[in-house]
């Protein structure tokens, strides 16, 4: 993945939220917008990505085992993308528990970066490329359950980055690329459930409520 080309998208994509933020008024309506936002990015980046990791796959090792290397990914992503929209309840604790094992994996491939290089020369990018296929069902999740989608994205895009280069176990650069826009997605999500959580709409309706 092109590193600067995904650096300056997220830069121009922060740049186009704080406008937006600043236009709309009424905070239910920038928490819609944010999360519309975020839930657009995502989709768009995780098709780019797609591209570029089938892409990479097709060159190197081509043929069938491109192939399944590629349904290895995509198949269990777009389940739990699926999963995520007609299920959210279930779907969420599998997503959390899915994020949890790989966080976990990164933290343990960390204090054998041998074996790793060893894992990532046999077998591509597995890191960033999980980083995607987690990502994009959380982003679904998040259109539902607005603020565990978001830190689940947020900790998706921070933690197995933050990993890496603290234990300087492996390449940095595809795993920044996968990283960059889900962090901050995940960062629309948050601030879209704290605004919608604490508009005067939502106030009016848990007083409703009381």
């Amino acid at each position: 993945m092109n590193v600067p080309v995904i650096l300056a998208l997220g830069a121009i994509i922060v740049f186009a939220i704080v406008i937006i933020m600043t236009r709309e008024k009424d905070p239910q309506q920038r928490a819609t917008v944010l999360l519309r936002t975020g839930a657009v990015i995502m989709a768009v980046f995780t098709v780019l990505a797609g591209i570029v990791i089938v892409g990479d796959a097709v060159q190197d090792p081509g043929g069938t085992a491109a192939l399944l290397m590629t349904l290895a990914w995509v198949v269990p992503m777009l389940i739990l993308a699926a999963a995520a929209w007609f299920w959210p309840a279930p779907t969420a604790p599998l997503l959390l528990a899915l994020s949890s094992a790989f966080i976990a994996a990164c933290v343990w491939l960390a204090f054998d970066p041998a074996a790793l290089r060893t894992f990532i020369s046999d077998n591509g990018p597995v890191i960033a490329v999980s980083v995607v296929a987690l990502a994009f069902p959380a982003a679904v999740l998040g259109l539902k359950r607005t603020a565990l989608g978001g830190w689940l994205l947020v900790a998706l895009g921070v933690l197995p980055l933050l990993i890496t280069l603290i234990a300087r176990s492996g390449p940095v650069g595809s795993l920044t690329a996968a990283s960059v826009v889900p962090l901050i997605a995940g960062i629309s999500y948050v601030a879209a459930a704290r605004m919608a959580h604490g508009s005067p709409a939502s106030g009016g309706q848990r007083a409703a409520a009381a």
